[in-house]
């Protein structure tokens, strides 16, 4: 479920885009989870397995969003970003949403200073909050999405003996606000880039 932004906005159609607010992997881990995927491929067979440019991990989601409010959450955003400081982050074990036998998404989890990840995305809520966007109903549980639609002939297990992912950690220094470009490869375009403690930089 998206958040959406309010009824006033809705009747402008035209040169919305679809965005959400999300810290990307830096290339370092995006490459340990790419290694570590080449063999899961071999041995789970889904649909589509995310681009290694579209690795992330979701703050908020917002729908479609038209150009002056683009501009405003921009603002906001960046006054995040200015209040804000670094943490780090680390991959955790995979797991799946969906049936057991048959996922529909596999995904790593996220570990490391959760709290200081937590703070941003209430703090990320509070600024779009007074453009109309809503959160979603459930708590905030950070993760990487890795693949989606299960297709194997036999029931996946989580279990199967596949290697588990590495330890790998970083320090996040910055988040994103991407754009979603459907049938695009890689599908996700950097739109802004915030620097944690700074704010607004040049994707």
């Amino acid at each position: 479920m998206q958040s959406h932004p309010s009824r006033h906005h809705e009747s402008q159609t035209d040169d919305k885009q679809r965005l959400f607010v999300a810290i990307p992997l830096p290339a370092s881990a995006a490459d340990t989870v790419v290694q570590w995927s080449e063999g899961a491929k071999r041995q789970w067979a889904f649909h589509k397995w995310v681009h290694p440019l579209d690795l992330h991990i979701t703050v908020q989601f917002l729908g479609a969003v038209s150009p002056d409010v683009k501009e405003r959450l921009v603002q906001g955003l960046q006054s995040v970003a200015q209040s804000s400081e670094t943490f780090r982050l680390e991959l955790q074990e995979v797991g799946t949403f969906g049936a057991h036998e048959a996922p529909r998404v596999l995904w790593a989890g996220v570990g490391g200073e959760i709290g200081q990840l937590k703070r941003l995305y209430e703090l990320v809520v509070a600024a779009t909050a007074p453009l109309g966007f809503v959160p979603e109903d459930r708590p905030y549980w950070p993760h990487i999405t890795l693949a989606r639609k299960y297709r194997g002939m036999t029931p996946m297990s989580l279990n199967a003996g596949h290697a588990p992912l590495p330890e790998y950690d970083w320090m996040a220094d910055h988040f994103v606000l991407y754009r979603t470009q459907m049938g695009k490869t890689p599908m996700y375009e950097r739109i802004e880039e915030f620097r944690l403690g700074h704010g607004i930089q040049q994707p």
